[in-house]
């Protein structure tokens, strides 16, 4: 069998796979995230004002405990995970529109933020990040040696 001819059996494999285990969770009322998706992302806004950068996720429902910060590559790498409550037994589903499981947001880090600065807080539902903008001398007089 060709390379080609292997991709698509593998594939075939995991559409076969991920069909499976979405049936199985029928019964809990709620379609399971693609394993090999991509996690959901939670809705992100970012302001700047003279002294730093802001940035609001909603993250409504997800343990703190779970969430993780990382900045890297000039990017902001904000991830964690949203647990389905215990749900009752189930007659009939109306509407599905909340997000569970694993998530991940990258946010590109502008080049004025000082990395080591960086802070965040979970307040109401949103994780606030605050990253200071680096500070720069005004004018620095450098001596010309002869």
């Amino acid at each position: 069998m060709d390379v080609l001819g292997k991709k698509l059996f593998h594939e075939l494999e995991m559409m076969r796979r991920e069909s499976g285990r979405m049936l199985r969770h029928l019964a809990f009322g709620r379609m399971p995230p693609f394993e090999g998706g991509s996690p959901w992302r939670p809705a992100a806004d970012v302001y700047e004002t003279g002294a730093e950068v802001l940035a609001y996720l909603d993250v409504a429902g997800v343990d703190p405990g779970s969430l993780s910060v990382m900045a890297e590559g000039g990017r902001l790498r904000v991830s964690g995970r949203r647990e389905l409550p215990p749900q009752p037994e189930l007659v009939c589903v109306h509407q599905l529109e909340l997000e569970f499981g694993p998530f991940e947001r990258l946010l590109p880090l502008p080049p004025s933020v000082d990395v080591s600065r960086i802070s965040s807080r979970y307040q109401q539902g949103l994780l606030v990040i605050v990253m200071p903008k680096r500070t720069q001398p005004e004018k620095v007089r450098i001596q010309v040696l002869s």
